[in-house]
């Protein structure tokens, strides 16, 4: 029992009994750091509480009662009627106001400087389809008041009170570095960051949010370049770029952030991004909802929240919820390729996008999300030099990869429930949770993974020996990282490449590094089962005890669920 009692205390947790099951030591964060709007209410500015995943209006999620107007495309398909409309009205509106859609808009639809917080709708009229194709990006499809280049299909810039209802974005694309294209652009600019400032930070009340994406469908979002693979100025270029939604704040402070954004019910598919990402949320953004959405089918990140690209901004206090990310691979996306001169093409690198990915933000709660046949499952990591993430709470959430029939493109596997067709990205995922600080001077801290399943059974992108093909990675910069009461599971005993979980770095500081209590499954019998830097190796549970140095995994088991008490601090998003 001696050996039982020192491991308590290295873990800091108190004393234990003898036949005791183990005391779980504090989580680092908890749900309750995320407070939601009570069901029907809609937020006010600066409430510090998440929109309701059920609500996030104070509305149901259904159409409208009644349209206040109907409109249908002008000569040529053209946009112009809706966009005279929303110009002369945005900023009178009485109440809420819903203007319907109907037919195939052939140019984009802004909504520019739009500061009045009654909230006006945008959806189909009741019966019909409202699609909005524009094709190729115009160098006009650039609002003047926003700060990098973006260009939306539907583009809410500079506005607060709006919501996007049930449309169909499709069709808008560019091939090359001069303009980036969105299915849907939300965007505010602050102080700081040229002029002019955000309409929504300057007139009425001043607050720039209340912003709803509700149950669209946006499919074929693309910057074709990344497809080109015998063009060296396309390979490995980072200004290749494309986003199925993006979200993002130019602020600097609560003064200038974006609040009460919601992405939810949305199905965001057949997206070409580059170096960009299918679903983004960047920047001083506050109190937002990602739920109950589909993404499949991208060549690079699902679902990313980000900071530190501009200054100190971070997006903060947000929930991801109950999303399905499937089929997300960077294989065949020539953005991130590497030239060979010899053949003169651009030749893919191992591929390296994350279904669900944090950024350097902070304060994220994702819970019961579906994550399937992605590079990486659910990664936690800052990238930019200096930046930090913390206080990210994962919490069960299934993240798997099954084990594909080849390397390269197509390799195929199942899809998750929801997603239609067959994988061709299967076998090509080299980690189902990666927690990391890979970017100069950075760091992440107090994460909380609990009652999660994470599978790994990929086959051809392990095997390189770095301490890094793992189901679970754990490297760089961190600290505060609390896994428990998760299932954790390998290839099986015949796989050669699967390490079920990898230390590449130890913590920053031993405090609050607690790995246990979590059931190991399929361990392999070829690859070493567990890892601590380049060094320590284990094959079995028991050696992997002696050796890491920590107490790591006393409590955890093999094949069965640990004698251990559930997850404290979770609750249910």
């Amino acid at each position: 029992m001696a050996t039982h009692l020192g491991l308590a205390l290295v873990l800091g947790a108190t004393t234990l009994l003898a036949g005791a099951a183990p005391l779980q030591p504090a989580p680092p964060v908890e749900a309750a750091a995320f407070p939601v709007e009570a069901l029907g209410v809609s937020p006010r500015p600066g409430d510090g509480l998440i929109p309701n995943p059920v609500t996030p209006s104070g509305a149901p999620l259904q159409p409208a009662p009644a349209c206040d107007r109907v409109l249908e495309p002008g000569p040529d398909h053209s946009s112009a009627p809706v966009d005279a409309l929303i110009a002369n009205l945005e900023n009178r509106v009485q109440g809420t106001e819903v203007i319907c859609l109907a037919g195939r808009f052939d140019q984009p639809i802004d909504v520019w400087n739009k500061y009045d917080p009654h909230l006006l709708v945008l959806e189909p009229a009741p019966g019909r389809k409202a699609v909005i194709a524009p094709g190729q990006v115009a160098a006009r499809a650039v609002d003047p008041g926003e700060y990098d280049g973006v260009a939306g299909a539907i583009s809410l810039v500079g506005s607060t009170g709006v919501e996007v209802r049930g449309l169909s974005i499709e069709d808008y694309w560019t091939d090359g570095t001069s303009e980036t294209p969105a299915g849907i652009l939300v965007e505010v600019v602050g102080r700081g960051f040229g002029e002019p400032v955000s309409a929504c930070l300057t007139h009425g009340e001043r607050t720039c949010g209340d912003v709803y994406l509700l149950n669209d469908r946006v499919t074929d979002i693309a910057n074709r370049a990344d497809e080109v693979h015998d063009m060296a100025r396309w390979c490995d270029n980072s200004n290749v770029d494309a986003f199925g939604i993006e979200v993002e704040s130019y602020g600097r402070g609560p003064a200038a952030a974006l609040q009460h954004v919601a992405v939810e019910g949305d199905t965001v598919t057949g997206t070409r991004t580059g170096q960009s990402e299918t679903v983004a949320v960047n920047g001083d953004v506050e109190d937002f909802l990602v739920a109950h959405d589909t993404i499949a089918d991208a060549d690079n990140i699902g679902i990313d929240v980000e900071g530190w690209y501009d200054g100190t901004s971070q997006a903060e206090h947000g929930l991801i919820v109950d999303d399905t990310v499937a089929d997300v691979d960077t294989w065949s996306n020539a953005a991130y390729g590497t030239w060979d001169a010899r053949i003169r093409r651009c030749l893919a690198l191992s591929p390296n996008a994350a279904g669900i990915y944090d950024d350097g933000a902070a304060y994220i709660w994702i819970d019961h999300d579906l994550v399937a046949q992605t590079d990486q499952g659910i990664s936690l990591d800052t990238e930019t030099a200096g930046g930090s993430s913390s206080h990210i709470l994962v919490t069960d959430d299934t993240v798997w990869d099954s084990a594909g029939t080849r390397k390269g493109d197509p390799s195929t596997g199942p899809n998750p429930a929801g997603v239609p067709g067959r994988s061709e990205v299967a076998g090509h995922a080299y980690d189902a949770l990666y927690v990391d600080a890979f970017g100069p001077r950075t760091s992440i801290s107090d994460v909380y993974a609990a009652d999660n399943v994470f599978v790994n059974q990929s086959r051809f992108f392990g095997g390189r020996r770095l301490h890094h093909d793992a189901v679970v990675t754990l490297g760089g910069r961190w600290s505060e990282v609390e896994l428990w009461d998760n299932t954790i599971v390998g290839g099986g005993g015949s796989d050669p490449w699967t390490t079920s979980l990898a230390v590449d770095t130890p913590p920053a500081s031993r405090q609050g590094a607690i790995l246990d209590c979590s059931d190991y499954e399929q361990l392999s019998a070829t690859a070493p089962a567990f890892s601590l830097g380049s060094s320590v190796e284990a094959g079995t549970l028991g050696a992997w005890r002696r050796v890491n140095g920590y107490g790591w995994d006393a409590e955890s088991s093999l094949d069965a669920r640990p004698d251990c008490p559930a997850a404290v601090g979770v609750g249910s998003g």
